[in-house]
C-alpha cells in the first residue's frame, strides 16, 4: 500500500509540475501562437481577449472573433489524454458559447466561408459537440429585389457518444432553434434528434421545422409564387425523417402550406405571374385547405448534396380529388390559366422586370 500511495503521489506531482507548465506557457505564448495559426489558415483577422488552460485539462479561448464572419463569446476544448499518449488528436468535446455567425451569400450563390486548408495525413477526431445560445444571421444577395436577409436565433446543438467504447464510434444529437418571421408574428420553431453510426455510416434521425411565416420567406418563391394577400396568414411546416444504411442516405421530406387563401377572394391582378401561381396552388389544396408536398432525396452520408430530389405521385393526388368533386372549378381554373398564357405568352409573363 505504502508502494501504491508512493507511485500515486509521484504521478500527482508529476501532473501538477506538468499543468503548471503549461499553464505558464500558453498564458505567456498561446494568444499570439493561436491567433498566428489560424489567420494563416483561414486568412481573416483574428482577434481574442484570452486563452489559458483549466482543470480537468481543457482548453478556454474567451471573445474570439474571426474577421466579420464570426464572433464567439467562449470556446472549451476538451483534449484526451490518452489519444495525445496514441499519437492521435482526439477532441472529447467542443463547447461554442453564445457565437454570432453572418453569413452572406452572394450574387453568384458562393458563401463568405474561407476555404479549409487540406489536412494532410493528420487527422482530428471530435467526439463531442456543443453550440450554446447561438445565432446565424443570413444575408442572400442572390433573390430578386433588394437583398434578403433573415436570422436563426437560440441555436443549441448537442453531438455526443453514444457509449464509451471507442468503436463502434456512434453519436447522437438534438438540436432547437428559432427562425425569422414579420413582427408581431411567432417564430418558426426548428428541431431534430438522431442517431448516427460513423463506424459503418448508418444513420436513423429527423429534422423539422414549424410555423414558418410563408409570407416572410416570399422571395425564395421567385416569380413563381402567390399574391403576397393569398401567403398573408399563410404557415408551413417542414419535416424530414433521414435513414442511411452502408452510407447511402435517404430523406423523406413533408412540407405542408396551410391557411392558404383562394384565388378568388385575393384576386391578383390580371396577366400576372402571381394569378397564375394563385390558381395553381387552389388546384393543389386538399378538402383542409391545406397543400401537401412530399419528395425524397437520395444522397451519401459522407457527402450530401441536394440534386437528386424526387416528387413522389402523391404530389398530384388533390389535383386528382378536387377533380373529382369539383369538375366545374378545375374546368374554369384550367381554362383561366390557358388565356393568360394565350393572351400574354409563357415568356412574356415571367419576363425579368429589366428586360
Amino acid at each position: 500500500m505504502k508502494f501504491l500511495k508512493k507511485i500515486l503521489l509521484v504521478m500527482l506531482v508529476i501532473f501538477a509540475v506538468i499543468f503548471c507548465a503549461g499553464y505558464g506557457l500558453v498564458s505567456i505564448f498561446g494568444k499570439d501562437i493561436l491567433k498566428a495559426q489560424i489567420e494563416k489558415q483561414l486568412k481573416v483577422k483574428v482577434g481574442l481577449s484570452s486563452l489559458y488552460l483549466s482543470l480537468p485539462l481543457n482548453l478556454e479561448i474567451n471573445n474570439l472573433s474571426l474577421g466579420e464572419l464570426a464572433k464567439i463569446r467562449k470556446i472549451k476544448i476538451y483534449p484526451s489524454i490518452i489519444g495525445l499518449f496514441s499519437g492521435k488528436i482526439i477532441l472529447n468535446n467542443i463547447a461554442l458559447i453564445k457565437p454570432e455567425i453572418a453569413l452572406e451569400r452572394k450574387e453568384d450563390g458562393s458563401l463568405n466561408l474561407p476555404q479549409l486548408p487540406e489536412q494532410g495525413n493528420k487527422q482530428v477526431f471530435i467526439a463531442g459537440f456543443i453550440i450554446k445560445d447561438g445565432i446565424v444571421s443570413v444575408i442572400d444577395r442572390r433573390v430578386n429585389g433588394e437583398p434578403f436577409s433573415f436570422s436563426i436565433k437560440n441555436i443549441n446543438i448537442n453531438i455526443y457518444k453514444a457509449n464509451l467504447l471507442p468503436y463502434p464510434l456512434t453519436i447522437k444529437y438534438t438540436l432547437s432553434a428559432a427562425l425569422s418571421a414579420r413582427p408581431d408574428t411567432k417564430e418558426a420553431q426548428i428541431g431534430g434528434s438522431g442517431l448516427i453510426d460513423w463506424s459503418h455510416k448508418n444513420m436513423q434521425g429527423d429534422f423539422n421545422m414549424t410555423d414558418i411565416d410563408v409570407l416572410f420567406f416570399k422571395p425564395y418563391f421567385g416569380k413563381i409564387v402567390s399574391s403576397q394577400e393569398q401567403l398573408a396568414t399563410s404557415k408551413a411546416d417542414f419535416n424530414a425523417d433521414l435513414s442511411a444504411q452502408n452510407n447511402n442516405l435517404l430523406i423523406k421530406c413533408r412540407l405542408n402550406v396551410k391557411n392558404l387563401a383562394s384565388a378568388k377572394e385575393t384576386a391578383p391582378e390580371a396577366n400576372s405571374p402571381e394569378l397564375l401561381a394563385s390558381l395553381g396552388m387552389d388546384l393543389l389544396k386538399n378538402p383542409q385547405g391545406e397543400i401537401n408536398l412530399e419528395f425524397d432525396i437520395r444522397t451519401k452520408l459522407d457527402n450530401p448534396r441536394l440534386d437528386k430530389i424526387s416528387l413522389k405521385g402523391s404530389v398530384f393526388q388533390n389535383v386528382l380529388e378536387n377533380a373529382l368533386e369539383n369538375p366545374d372549378k378545375i374546368k374554369d381554373t384550367i381554362k383561366t390559366i390557358g388565356e393568360q398564357l394565350k393572351e400574354k405568352g409563357f415568356k412574356s409573363i415571367f419576363k425579368d422586370k429589366d428586360e
